[in-house]
C-alpha cells in the first residue's frame, strides 16, 4: 500500500501532461499548422507518456507500444501497414465512429428546434445554415434532407439505429433538455462539436 501515494502522483501528473498537450495541440491548429499532422504528433506523445507509466508499474505495454510504432512509421513516411487499414467492406464505408456521433448530434439538434417551434423543414435547414465551415468539410455535401435523415436514422425515444450515431443523439438530446438553450447558444454548441472532430 506504501505504494499507493506514489502512483496517485504519477496518475496526477499524468492527466496534467495530457491537458498540457491537448493545450499545445489546439495552440498548434489555430497557427495554422496541418491538423492532421497535429493529431497523429500529439497521439504519439501521449501514448508515449502512457507506455512510460505502464513500464514503471508492471503493466504491460507491448499492445500501445506496437500501435507508436505504426504511428511513428507514418509520421517518417512509410505507407500504412495492414494494421492501419480499413477493413474490407462490401459496402459504403462508415464513418469514423466520431463522425457518425457528431452526426447524431445535430439531428438532435435539428429536433430540439422543432420541438421549440420550427417547422421539420425550417429546423433542419437551420442546422444546415449553421454548421461550422471545418465541421463542413469533415461531413461532406450536407442538405437538408441529410439532417432530416440522420434524425429519422438515430433519433426517437426508444428507435434508433445503434451506434455512435445513436449514443451522440441521446447525448445531445439530454444536454438540450437539461440547458434549453437560445439560437445563439446553439451555434456555440455546434462550434464547439467542429472543434471536437478529429481532423
Amino acid at each position: 500500500m506504501a505504494d499507493e501515494p506514489h502512483k496517485l502522483a504519477a496518475l496526477r501528473r499524468l492527466n496534467s501532461g495530457m491537458a498540457e498537450l491537448e493545450r499545445q495541440r489546439r495552440q498548434r491548429i489555430d497557427r495554422g499548422e496541418d491538423a492532421a499532422t497535429v493529431d497523429r504528433e500529439t497521439a504519439q506523445v501521449a501514448l508515449t507518456a502512457v507506455a512510460d507509466f505502464f513500464h514503471a508499474y508492471g503493466i504491460e505495454a507491448k499492445p500501445l507500444v506496437r500501435l507508436l510504432g505504426e504511428l511513428a512509421a507514418l509520421t517518417a513516411g512509410s505507407a500504412p501497414s495492414r494494421m492501419l487499414r480499413p477493413a474490407a467492406t462490401r459496402h459504403r464505408r462508415p464513418d469514423a465512429p466520431a463522425v457518425e456521433a457528431i452526426k447524431g448530434r445535430l439531428a438532435a439538434i435539428m429536433e430540439f428546434r422543432q420541438k421549440t417551434g420550427s417547422t421539420r423543414k425550417a429546423a433542419a435547414e437551420w442546422v444546415v445554415q449553421h454548421i461550422p465551415s471545418e465541421m463542413k468539410g469533415r461531413l461532406g455535401s450536407v442538405r437538408r434532407a441529410t439532417v432530416d435523415s440522420w434524425l429519422v436514422k438515430w433519433g426517437g425515444q426508444r428507435g434508433g439505429r445503434p451506434g455512435s450515431g445513436r449514443e451522440g443523439y441521446l447525448a445531445m438530446r439530454a444536454i438540450l433538455e437539461e440547458l434549453r438553450p437560445t439560437g445563439a447558444q446553439l451555434q456555440k454548441i455546434m462550434q464547439a462539436l467542429a472543434r471536437s472532430l478529429p481532423s
